[in-house]
């Protein structure tokens, strides 16, 4: 069995993109019990650090070191090579990367979910909505063939937010929808490497970022149900057009002795029976 593979990713910094990945990792592995590996795509490497510091709940952590500096095509090789090797033995891997125009946007369809964490400004909103909507544009079959869900993330917002109200030129775009906001930490710092917002000892800031866990957990079943339904049609659809022109022959026979000897005046021609 493949895991699933999400990506948290933003082309703007600081809306927390870390914070999510490393936390949603350590729900995961907490609350879900499932085997989990953080992929570490970014220089800083904020979200390995703080599952290195933090303790240990069994998610696996992995730095992917890209070279920006390098062609287009060697990069999104190199991204695609980190994730297949990192990927193994384990039911998920997350996977923290800043985009940059270095990254063809190819590369987001090996996710089979995308987490898109963006602040409630206006400019923010906005740059968030281009970015899903130019990758939606450009490779909505392939979107809608694999089963990927994309997922935006109202990160480090203040109460009360209403998502209802934002982002609105993504409420119709198919296989994206919007998850529960997770809301601005008080002295985030107190946080930081201590231990994991899910079981934090500020109820509210665990009660938040639970609620978004469990949002999250729903979804991967969603997209778990869908790949396993494609898988079963792809399979069938192989199997029929990989039917030889004999093994078709040997069917048509089988067919027909099935149905049994035919009537006399089936098979003899009409101009040869007595009227």
């Amino acid at each position: 069995m493949h895991s699933l593979k999400i990506l948290v990713t933003n082309q703007k910094g600081g809306v927390g993109k870390s914070t999510i990945a490393a936390n949603l990792a350590a729900y995961l592995a907490i609350q879900e019990n499932f085997k989990v590996n953080l992929i570490d795509f970014d220089k800083q490497s904020s979200s390995s650090r703080w599952i290195s510091k933090a303790p240990d709940v069994g998610v696996t952590v992995h730095h992917a070191h890209l070279r920006y500096e390098d062609t287009g095509s060697l990069v999104l090789a190199n991204a695609k090579r980190a994730l297949n090797k990192f990927s193994v033995a384990c039911d998920m891997s997350i996977s923290d990367l800043t985009w940059t125009h270095a990254m063809s946007t190819e590369f987001m369809l090996e996710y089979d979910l995308i987490l898109v964490p963006s602040a409630a400004s206006k400019f923010e909103m906005a740059s968030t909505e281009i970015f899903i909507l130019e990758y939606v544009q450009k490779y909505l079959s392939q979107i809608q063939s694999r089963g990927q869900e994309i997922c935006v993330v109202p990160s480090r917002v203040y109460q009360p937010f209403q998502s209802d109200h934002a982002f609105l030129n993504l409420q119709s775009v198919d296989h994206c929808s919007m998850a529960p906001s997770i809301f601005m930490v008080p002295a985030i710092d107190d946080f930081v490497y201590q231990d994991f917002l899910c079981v934090s000892s500020n109820e509210d800031v665990a009660k938040n970022f639970s609620r978004f866990g469990e949002h999250i957990a729903k979804l991967i079943k969603k997209i778990a149900m869908t790949k396993a339904t494609l898988s079963k049609i792809n399979g069938t659809m192989k199997r029929s057009s990989n039917i030889s022109i004999l093994d078709q022959y040997r069917a048509e026979q089988e067919q027909k002795r099935d149905e049994g000897p035919k009537a006399y005046s089936d098979w003899i021609p009409n101009f040869l029976i007595k009227k």
